[in-house]
């Protein structure tokens, strides 16, 4: 068989095996209270902070959910709206990652992508949404997988 036959069809392979995985993580419906719901990773479990606080007479709710593949935020901000929470999500990304020195932003519907040139351990990608103060932002090394989850966020 012909090499460069042999290169196409390991690099077709490799692409089925990589598309396989993205599909082989089943979501489920999760409620997470009485904030948001979203689909999520089967078998995922989330250990949570409350972060929230109170600052000039608002209250601010502030909630993290982590695994060791995941990272949800929660934030409801009466002093942020809808058009702010772009340049909190672009906070967020560079104050977690201050030795980045290049990402993508891009838009896909509702959603705002944040992405490392180099996802690993310490750069993971980011996705956010966001309606009227309210934010959700997810974190992760398997960009597909977050999109997914973002675009299932329900805001209660």
């Amino acid at each position: 068989m012909d090499k460069k036959w042999i290169c196409l069809f390991i690099i077709f392979l490799a692409a089925v095996l990589a598309m396989g995985s993205v599909d082989a993580a089943e979501l489920k419906d999760h409620n997470f209270k009485d904030y948001f719901s979203m689909k999520i990773p089967k078998n995922a479990h989330f250990q949570k902070q409350n972060m929230s606080y109170h600052e000039n007479g608002l209250n601010v709710v502030y909630l993290v959910y982590g695994n060791e593949d995941l990272g949800i935020a929660y934030m409801d901000m009466p002093f942020y709206s809808e058009n702010s929470s772009k340049f909190s999500y672009q906070s967020m990304f560079e104050s977690s990652m201050p030795d980045l020195d290049e990402c993508y932003e891009s838009q896909e519907g509702n959603l705002t992508i944040l992405e490392p040139k180099k996802i690993d351990d310490t750069h993971l990608a980011m996705v956010g949404t966001s309606s009227g103060t309210e934010s959700v932002i997810i974190m992760g090394k398997d960009l597909d997988l977050i999109k997914k989850m973002g675009k299932s966020v329900d805001f209660k």
